[in-house]
Formats: structure tokens, sequence, C-alpha cells
């Protein structure tokens, strides 16, 4: 939900919880740049429950390096040290790992407590916190220990989003671009056609506007899908666009020890994925070469050689999406209509691969 009062949104659900009940997860960039205008958001619930917040709040490393089980221990150490109930609430501060490690935490402690999503990324407000999904990383792997969880309510304040560095705005703007893809031209045109420079560095109040309304169809296609299919058996595999040469990029680059941002992983793996839609469904070369330019605009280049594609095929073998021996795909065949559990051959994958990283 998308408000311009914090304090409303909490006051209709926190008065259920007693004070010393509830709790705050953040991390130390989030601790830094949005937990004071948060507190001061909130400051309305008076001295009291605001000195035991101060006093309930963790703050944990900042990362993606974070999203493992170590942090997990270490949030349900902490809930325990301070008396957490099965009658307590968390509230989740923070971007795509605070809400996915934290909402994971949340939901298996004492067999599950109420959480809030308060995201203060693009990623996280688009994708991370909006849809039950939560986990961590495991053994080298993307997302593969987690529960379908939702929270109690996802609160949106869009001027946390004017502390981020145009890197994470970024990434979460390239799941908006999916959301067109699977969505329909309309969607795809009105994206592209966004002023995004602009935005990022000098905007006005028509852009915020515009902005505004293209954030709220993006997160309208992503409920949409959810709620037609909230654990993932069928539809909701259209939103995997993109993900599984984008993870295996992610994981590798983790690794090395050269992490990049989910949504340029995505971004990549998108326009892998959409050689492969051409190649295997006869997907429009012109969107092809559209996403392309976009890419090199924006976001870059990966930064791989052949000499790592074994690699990267191992680590989309090991998907979690799969359902066979076989690497499965959600491809397009156009803008609009998609097709899930799509299979090709490892030389096309290669030849995907080749594509990308000759941009």
């Amino acid at each position: 939900m998308i408000t311009d009062d914090i304090f409303l949104e909490l006051h209709r659900i926190l008065p259920r919880f007693a004070d010393e009940q509830v709790f705050l997860i953040t991390d130390e960039n989030v601790a830094h740049h949005c937990l004071p205008r948060f507190m001061e958001q909130i400051a309305d619930f008076g001295t009291l429950m605001l000195n035991t917040l101060q006093r309930h709040t963790l703050v944990l490393p900042a990362g993606e390096g974070e999203k493992n089980l170590k942090t997990v221990c270490q949030i349900w150490d902490w809930l325990q040290a301070e008396g957490a109930t099965r009658r307590s609430i968390v509230l989740l501060l923070g971007g795509g790992v605070v809400t996915d490690t934290g909402g994971f935490a949340a939901g298996c402690y004492q067999r599950g407590i109420a959480f809030v999503n308060i995201p203060t990324t693009l990623l996280s407000i688009v994708d991370a916190s909006d849809g039950g999904k939560t986990g961590i990383d495991y053994g080298g792997l993307k997302n593969q220990i987690g529960l379908f969880r939702p929270a109690e309510e996802n609160i949106i304040w869009l001027p946390f989003l004017r502390s981020l560095p145009a890197e994470e705005f970024l990434s979460g703007w390239a799941e908006m671009i999916k959301h067109a893809l699977i969505a329909s031209p309309l969607e795809w045109n009105r994206l592209l056609g966004f002023d995004l420079e602009e935005y990022m560095t000098r905007p006005d109040e028509a852009l915020e506007e515009e902005f505004r309304a293209i954030l709220m169809r993006s997160m309208e296609i992503k409920r949409y899908v959810v709620e037609m299919d909230p654990e993932e058996q069928d539809m909701r595999r259209v939103l995997n666009l993109g993900h599984t040469v984008g993870h295996a990029l992610e994981s590798v680059l983790i690794e090395r020890g050269e992490p990049r941002p989910h949504g340029y992983c995505v971004l990549w793996g998108m326009v892998a994925e959409l050689y492969l839609s051409h190649v295997a469904l006869g997907f429009p070369e012109a969107v092809l070469s559209q996403l392309s330019r976009y890419m090199k605009d924006y976001y870059g280049a990966p930064g791989f050689t052949c000499k790592e594609y074994d690699k990267l095929l191992e680590r989309m073998r090991h998907d979690k999406k799969n359902t066979d021996e076989r690497i499965s795909f959600t491809l397009l065949r156009h803008i609009g209509s998609p097709a899930v559990g799509s299979h090709v051959t490892d030389d096309e994958i290669r030849e995907a691969l080749d594509y990308l990283f000759s941009l």
C-alpha cells in the first residue's frame, strides 16, 4: 500500500499488540539513511512507545551476503533474548535482504509471528516485500530455503526512495521492466517512454506523478499474478522471466566476491532469455534489440567470458524452478504472452550467453 502517512497505516495494526511486543529489524545502511525519518513519521505514538521500539531494534549488517542461516539464527536469538512471544509483531524496515530474511525468521519463530514490511528500496517495493515469499540463500544458490508467508501489511512510503543511489533505483526498475514485458505492449511502451534519466536526476511534480502511476500499475500486475497463484504452482511462474539466467549470474558474481544488484542480474537474464524466446518461439527481434540498447544505456555489461559457461549452466540446473533434470525457463512468444516451463538445449543457452556477453 502506497501511503503518505506511515503513522496512520501502523495505527491500524499496532494497537492490537502490547508496546513491549513490537520489534524492528533493519540494516546498517537503512539505519543511517531511513530509520531517523521513520521514527519522525511515527512520533505520534508517543515517547513511551518510541523508547521501547528503540530498545527493540536489531541492526543487521547490510548486503546480500547476510541473507543466510547465520543471520536468521541471530534474529531468533535476539527475539528470544528480548522476550518475543507468539503475540509479538516485527517491523521489517529495509530492502529485500531485510524483508526476505526477517520475514523468514518471523515466519518460523514459535511457528510464526506477525510481521509488517516497510520497504525502503524500489526493488523491495516491486519484488521482495510483496507476494508472500520469504527466504535465504543456501549452498551458493539464491533463495533455496524459505516460506510462503504474507506480511500483515506492506507499507510503502515513497520519500525513502530519494535516499537510494542510482544503481539501487535501477535494480528495482529492472523488475518493473519484467512486469511490463509479461503484461502488454501498452505497459512496455509506457515504461520505455518514461524519462528515467530526468527522474533520477531532476524530478519535478509531473514526473513524480507519472512515476507513481507506473509504479502502482507495476505492483498491480504482480499482485494479480500472485493472487491467482499464491504458492507458485503454475501462473506465478511468469514472474520468473529473466531469473533463471539472472540468478545464475548473481550466484557466480557473489562467489567471485563481485556482487551486483539483483535487478541488474535479472535485466541481463532477461536479455539472454528474450534471445532464447526469439530463437525458440519467434519473439520479435525488434523488442530484443530495444531491451539490449536499454541494457547498454543504463546497466552495462555483466563481464563474463565463455570460460564460465559450464559454471553458469550448473547453477541453472540447480534452480529451484526446475521440475526435472532439464532447465526450465519462462520465455515470451511476444509481449504479454509468456510461455512458462519452456525448455531449450544447452547449445541454445550458450548461444544466448554469447549474445548477452557480446553486447
